[in-house]
């Protein structure tokens, strides 16, 4: 549990722009690969969650660590924020599942969907340890509108630090993404 708690991390995304892909690989989507650094807090208790949170609630209520991450990447579309809002079940070793958002600096360049993942081994005698999943695309904004598929990336949490309150805790994640959107 304490690799969830708290970590440092990257997460990598690079895409190839719609505009010059030929029609028939803009039929199949579009390729994404790169790197995100994004910052996460573990929320353990409902006291901590935000007013009118009900996600964070919902996945206290059923026995989960609620977790909201936030970052920023370079891609080949540019810059792109990345927002992930999941629940961990199974401290130690177990599942993640949730909703992630990334959207262009303009805001109205976006893509949205699912996230699902799991602990691939246990953390270290630090905390550190691998995780993966997907991201699945539910829709998008923009530019983006046609984005469909998925997102695979592989991740890794590192050893748990004390966040701005006892029922909290503040790290950052490490992720590498491919898939087509």
């Amino acid at each position: 549990m304490p690799k969830l708690l708290s970590s440092l991390g990257l997460l990598a995304l690079a895409a190839m722009p719609l505009a010059l892909m030929p029609a028939a690989a803009q039929a199949q989507g579009m390729p994404i690969q790169g790197t995100f650094t994004v910052q996460f807090e573990a929320i353990a208790a409902i006291a901590a969650c935000g007013p009118n949170d009900t996600n964070c609630s919902v996945c206290l209520n059923n026995s989960g660590l609620y977790i909201e991450a936030q970052g920023i990447g370079n891609t080949s579309l540019g810059t792109l924020f990345l927002e992930i809002q999941k629940c961990y079940y199974n401290p130690g070793f177990g599942t993640y599942k949730g909703t992630f958002k990334m959207t262009a600096p303009n805001g109205k360049d976006s893509v949205k969907g699912t996230y699902t993942g799991k602990d691939d081994a246990p953390g270290d005698a630090y905390g550190f340890g691998p995780f993966s999943g997907t991201l699945t695309i539910a829709g998008g904004t923009g530019s983006l509108s046609r984005a469909d598929g998925s997102i695979s990336f592989t991740a890794v949490g590192g050893p748990a630090t004390a966040g701005p309150s006892a029922n909290t805790y503040v790290g950052m994640a490490f992720y590498s993404v491919q898939g087509r959107l």
